[in-house]
């Protein structure tokens, strides 16, 4: 018998997040996934800024832009006649475009999913914390008051090995059969009967794209709008066909070819191509019922289906796997009641809600762009309405947990002309902690000071009356084993923690509470207010 702390089933992009997030907290866990190994076709493309921030904890964050397509291709999406054709619109995406903001040490990457999960596992297998095994199938799965069990068959020996663990994150994908299995399943808020299918080729296509650069092509074809992505922005690109009857079966190399020659609009002796795989693909928009069943928790795809409109679906996954993790390793090593694992789906599920709403409302404003078009609509108004479709960065970096984990807070956040699109850093209970620079060469962040323990930042000068009584406090805690430190923010100016005189952060770097000059509320206070301890 195996005996671990966790069983993660699924060994994609968030799958191997989990096994990175445990391993640096210490847990030991087994990551299993029925595939030979990872990925070998890019369905995610778009990894957001929150994304990378948390990636760069690891040291791949470089390895992850370096599949990325650069800022030039990422400033726009674009809606053409054909690849050759007339432009149609043009939809400007800043939340897509690789380039650095003052509010975040990271940049958002437009890259290729199959080889971002080979930057994550060959991290994860670094870790003495974890054993990854692909090719491996979880069966028998089952539980009880106390543990987990499966039994673990190696795919290519039939071998058999029983595990045990305490806990198990199924990220096991959009048709998770343990998200059926714990009965949680999908409630699709749209059902969608929309087929499509995903070609992968190569091709220089550079003399029909010319300055026309976009991280999205939009296409008109006799199937419907399709969509040229530059995955390498060289020779790598994926199309995809939409609106595929499903009653002619899989789609030809072919027909493939045929398809691909037409939506570039040249004659197909002037294309030379090679497709390199073809993979259907259906629209899924939707959360599972819940998202755990005891000592189950579902991630992921698993936990919640995007219409891949707007790159929302694998981002927000990163998000949730995040927010559970810390607190699971909590639980495990006693510094937290088991409760705490509550708390996962209560602060995740609005977030996931929200942008499964998105994800659907972005295909139909792309969907209204050439439909103006082709009815002779306001395509001006039309693009001005698809803005949110690749520029969202308060929906990324804004979004507010509400838990007995976070403080409440009196006041209204910014002012804003589009909480969607436009983002203002600010020190609220809920929100991501803000970034700013420690030195001045700008290659140490306040985000790296988070990950394991608890951060007690000290802001204010004038709380230095105050330090030593802070100090104590996060001492007896301390010494009874929970992680927590305090930290010194020595500038402040020009930064938002400029109006804050302590701010108190959690493991996943959300701020938890914080308090301003003048305030009553005394440190230890503070602490025993909203530090989950056992």
């Amino acid at each position: 018998m195996r005996e671990t702390d966790v069983l993660i089933v699924g060994g994609g992009l968030i799958g191997l997040t989990a096994s990175l997030l445990l391993s640096d907290l210490g847990v030991d866990h087994v990551l299993v996934d029925r595939r030979p190994s990872t990925s070998d076709h890019p369905r995610a493309r778009f990894y957001d800024r929150r994304t990378l921030e948390l990636l760069r904890r690891f040291g791949v964050a470089e390895a992850v832009e370096a599949t990325g397509l650069g800022d030039l291709w990422t400033r726009q999406n674009r809606w053409l006649e054909s690849l050759s054709g007339e432009q149609i619109a043009e939809v400007p995406t800043t939340s897509f475009r690789m380039a650095p903001e003052t509010y975040s040490p990271s940049i958002p990457v437009m890259g290729a999913q199959d080889l971002i999960e080979e930057a994550l596992l060959r991290r994860a297998r670094e870790s003495d914390c974890a054993d990854i095994r692909f090719h491996t199938q979880a069966e028998d799965l089952a539980q009880d008051s106390e543990s987990c069990s499966a039994v673990l068959r190696d795919l290519a020996t039939d071998v058999l090995k029983p595990v045990r663990s305490r806990y198990v994150i199924a990220a096991d994908g959009v048709h998770s059969r343990i998200r059926d299995q714990i009965g949680c399943p999908l409630a699709e808020n749209n059902r969608f009967d929309f087929h499509l299918q995903d070609i992968l080729f190569h091709a220089d296509l550079s003399r029909w794209v010319g300055d026309r650069l976009g991280g999205l092509l939009f296409i008109r074809s006799r199937y419907g709008m399709g969509v040229y992505q530059p995955m390498d922005g060289a020779e790598r690109w994926r199309m995809q066909l939409p609106n595929w009857d499903r009653s002619r079966g899989e789609l030809s190399e072919a027909e493939a070819r045929r398809y691909i020659v037409e939506a570039v609009g040249v004659d197909a002796s002037e294309l030379n191509f090679e497709i390199e795989s073809v993979l259907p693909w259906r629209f899924i928009a939707g959360l599972a019922e819940r998202f755990s069943r005891d000592r189950i928790f579902l991630a992921g795809d698993a936990a919640h289906a995007f219409i891949p409109t707007g790159g929302m679906g694998s981002n927000t996954g990163f998000s949730g796997i995040h927010n559970l993790a810390w607190k699971m390793a909590y639980v495990l090593k006693g510094y937290a009641p088991a409760a705490l694992l509550d708390s996962y789906e209560q602060e995740h599920r609005p977030v996931a809600e929200r942008r499964v709403g998105l994800s659907v409302e972005n295909a139909l404003r792309a969907g209204a762009i050439m439909n103006a078009y082709e009815t002779g609509g306001d395509v001006a108004e039309a693009e001005r309405e698809c803005l949110q479709y690749g520029s969202y960065e308060g929906m990324i970096l804004a979004c507010e947990y509400e838990s007995e984990l976070c403080q409440a807070e009196e006041f209204s956040p910014p002012a804003v002309d589009n909480e969607l699109v436009d983002f203002v850093p600010v020190v609220r209970g809920g929100q991501r902690a803000p970034h700013a620079w420690l030195d001045p060469q700008q290659t140490v962040s306040t985000l790296d000071w988070f990950g394991t323990d608890y951060v007690v930042m000290v802001c204010d000068r004038a709380y230095g009356s105050r330090l030593a009584d802070l100090q104590i406090a996060v001492e007896r805690y301390r010494r009874d084993g929970f992680p927590i430190r305090v930290e010194r923010l020595r500038h402040t100016a020009n930064t938002p923690y400029a109006y804050s005189e302590a701010v108190m952060v959690r493991p996943d770097g959300v701020v938890a509470a914080h308090t301003m000059p003048a305030e009553q509320q005394t440190p230890a206070e503070l602490l025993q207010r909203y530090l989950p301890v056992a």
